[in-house]
């Protein structure tokens, strides 16, 4: 989440926003005045026809709303409790959404898979209005497959350029596919902050083991599909 709360940045941000959301009084933004929390029990994370996606988010349900200040490095920090191979990347286009002030002309924007353990670059790509949807984000082929071991952290991060981004969701922890195991809310410079219209290597990480849930429902921009080895 980026300022969204006047006159409040960073962590202590994000802590009051949550606060606000989960004891039901709705987001940080001025503009929002009702969030509806879904159950538990609710969860899309079933494979598709393209392979499994790690974050099931919602068309409608999601909470949180459309929100952009500028252009950011965003995305989430993860490890593989599976063997995995992450075949597409994705981006969050709002056009695709229930949520409100949705209408936008999505522009082309670059996501990215690293592994932070390495600092590698292990592939990239540019998504753009023309690659297919599926729910709320479009998903352009990685050249070949990654596959992942279960020891290194990794992160997919987008670079939102003028795109808007889910601030404030409300997921619950059945939303995130089991095959991976979600570590952090990731962005770049101090507090996730500093704007960049390049891809870089996250550098800044906000943990789900010290922020709990408010960790998966900081911002949403970037997703990725995968298949399983059996």
């Amino acid at each position: 989440m980026k300022k969204h709360l006047s006159g409040v940045s960073g962590v202590a941000a994000g802590a009051l926003a949550f606060a606000l959301l989960f004891s039901g009084c709705g987001g940080g933004h001025s503009a929002v005045t009702t969030t509806t929390h879904r159950s538990s029990t609710t969860t899309s994370s079933a494979p598709t026809a393209a392979g499994n996606v790690a974050l099931a988010v919602p068309v409608s349900g999601s909470g949180g709303f459309n929100y952009t200040q500028g252009s950011y490095l965003e995305g989430f920090e993860f490890t593989a409790n599976s063997s995995i191979s992450i075949t597409k990347l994705g981006a969050y286009d709002s056009n695709l959404s229930a949520l409100a002030n949705g209408s936008e002309s999505f522009v082309t924007v670059p996501v990215a898979l690293y592994d932070i353990s390495s600092h590698t670059l292990l592939g990239s790509v540019n998504v753009s209005s023309s690659d297919p949807p599926t729910g709320v984000y479009r998903y352009a082929a990685l050249s070949s497959p990654v596959t992942l071991n279960k020891s290194d952290t990794y992160s997919v991060a987008w670079v939102s350029l003028t795109n808007y981004y889910v601030a404030s969701p409300v997921l619950v922890a059945s939303d995130v596919n089991p095959a991976i195991n979600y570590v952090a809310m990731d962005g770049n410079g101090p507090g996730g902050l500093t704007m960049t219209s390049v891809m870089v290597e996250p550098n800044w990480f906000y943990t789900l083991s010290q922020n709990g849930l408010s960790a998966i429902n900081y911002d949403l921009g970037p997703n990725f599909m995968f298949t399983t080895s059996h």
